[in-house]
């Protein structure tokens, strides 16, 4: 067990943790006796790639050891792997027998069991819902030392997955895949000039593609508000290519590493760190819408499957632009009749308060049965902000008024990205049915309050914090 510095993948929030890495699921199950023994909290960490707090706590394990493919049947599609498998693994495993995950994010870093607790959606929300819709079983260790294969007949399989880790400690998921007929995707890229021409495209086309995001430039005002680049894409059918079987190799669906195949793309997050304040993030946000209205307007194009999933994949490093502060990840979700006035209040509250986000991505969703779900029957806007020691209070103070503004419409906020929502406002946002649900769970599988993460403690007011004992060294346990 070593002391190390554990943030949230935005670098913002988080602190000093004891970390656990077992390689095994055997050694998993042994630190969750010897945590229950001990009363020693303890947060399952995967890939840390949740924005805020949601895998941050004093106790952490890592469990990106444990990372087994279990079994994967090239002709039903059906892949099991252990909790610390990556998105990355499994389409790299399954992309050339012509299977591809069936929800991934922006990035293919997080782990199966991570994906699963935070039930994470992409660019097919509208269609395809979250990734809980696509799995068929979890198998899961409770903190008594029990473990159970949970499938979508057990009412706890629905709260397990959307719980954030705080009900059982994910050990395999058993995950559909979709058929792919093709390497590449049909992309059609368009603009919207403001909020309106937005919402009434994604309303005409959301649920007829297979994908749909927009990227939106948060600082346009007045008639220009919520100026947007749309892109759609679709998958090709079995024929429309004549390479299919050679592009489905790992090979040539892997992200380049270097741009125009010269410059390592690893060094271009040092190209916009001169941009990282706000009049050069509104000049980037500027030239980026329009040079898309003059270069990608109704533009259209294939692209390889990882290409057009893993943008946050193409720069690596990126998020350093955003250092020494880091960045938090305020995503809204407003049901769709509030959501074009919800967008605009927010967007000018941003500038009110002088902090308008870097860099903001709309989605449209649909509802689903998970317990503590995200999921509703509108639109999503994920903003990135940048940190700093002196915008921090006011900041929060700005997500804190967000938050207001989204509850009081309907609307949720997502637990992998949030890193400011309060207790009162989240239980505003679900509703008390729910959370009492899930305190019900919690109370009757892990009554000491073992599995607990600082996003846990932040959200729910009846977060337990038991008391430790004197810890014998555990680093026979790893």
């Amino acid at each position: 067990m070593l002391r190390e510095t554990v943030l949230g993948w935005g670098m913002a929030v988080g602190g000093a943790a004891d970390v656990l890495r077992p390689n095994t699921q055997q050694q998993l199950a042994q630190i969750v006796d010897w945590a229950r023994a001990q009363r020693r909290p303890l947060t399952v960490r995967g890939s840390g790639c949740s924005y805020g707090d949601a895998a941050c706590g004093t106790t952490v394990v890592d469990v990106t050891g444990i990372c087994r493919i279990v079994a994967f049947d090239a002709i039903s599609g059906v892949i099991r792997g252990e909790t610390g498998t990556t998105i990355a693994q499994i389409w790299q495993h399954t992309v050339a027998h012509g299977w591809w995950p069936p929800v991934v994010s922006g990035t293919m870093a997080p782990t199966l069991g991570g994906a699963a607790a935070m039930n994470i959606h992409g660019k097919n929300a509208a269609v395809a819902g979250p990734i809980g819709e696509h799995i068929r079983a979890i198998k899961v260790l409770f903190v008594d030392g029990s473990q159970r294969e949970l499938t979508p007949a057990d009412p706890l399989f629905f709260a397990v997955i959307s719980g954030f880790g705080q009900l059982a400690v994910i050990l395999e998921v058993e995950l559909q895949l979709k058929k792919i007929h093709a390497a590449r995707l049909q992309v059609w890229a368009t603009v919207a000039r403001n909020l309106d021409e937005l919402f009434t495209f994604f309303e005409h086309h959301a649920t007829s593609s297979d994908y749909i995001v927009a990227w939106l430039d948060a600082f346009a005002s007045g008639a220009a508000q919520g100026r947007s680049l749309i892109h759609t894409a679709y998958h090709l059918h079995a024929g429309d290519e004549t390479d299919t079987a050679t592009a489905l190799q790992v090979r040539h669906q892997q992200l380049p590493l270097r741009l125009f195949g010269i410059i390592p793309k690893a060094w271009m997050w040092l190209a916009l760190k001169p941009f990282s304040n706000a009049w050069g993030m509104r000049v980037v946000n500027v030239a980026r819408y329009w040079s898309g209205w003059l270069l990608a307007r109704d533009k259209r194009y294939r692209q390889s499957h990882a290409a057009f999933h893993f943008l946050l994949d193409y720069v690596p490093n990126w998020k350093k632009v955003y250092s020494p502060g880091g960045l938090i990840q305020h995503q809204i979700f407003v049901p769709k009749q509030h959501a074009r006035q919800v967008f605009a209040q927010v967007l000018d509250l941003q500038r009110q308060h002088g902090l308008v986000t870097w860099l903001a991505v709309v989605k449209r969703h649909r509802p689903d049965e998970f317990l503590l779900s995200h999921g509703l029957d509108g639109y999503s806007l994920a903003q990135d902000f940048a940190v700093t020691a002196s915008n921090r209070k006011a900041l929060w103070q700005l997500c804190h008024a967000m938050d207001d503004i989204v509850a009081a419409a309907g609307g949720k906020v997502y637990f992998a990205k949030d890193a400011t929502v309060r207790a009162q406002t989240v239980a505003q946002m679900f509703g008390s049915q729910r959370l009492q649900q899930f305190a019900q769970w919690r109370q009757q599988l892990d009554p000491d309050g073992i599995l607990r993460s600082a996003l846990l403690e932040r959200v729910l007011d009846d977060a337990r914090s038991p008391s430790p004992t004197n810890l014998p060294p555990a680093a026979n346990l790893v």
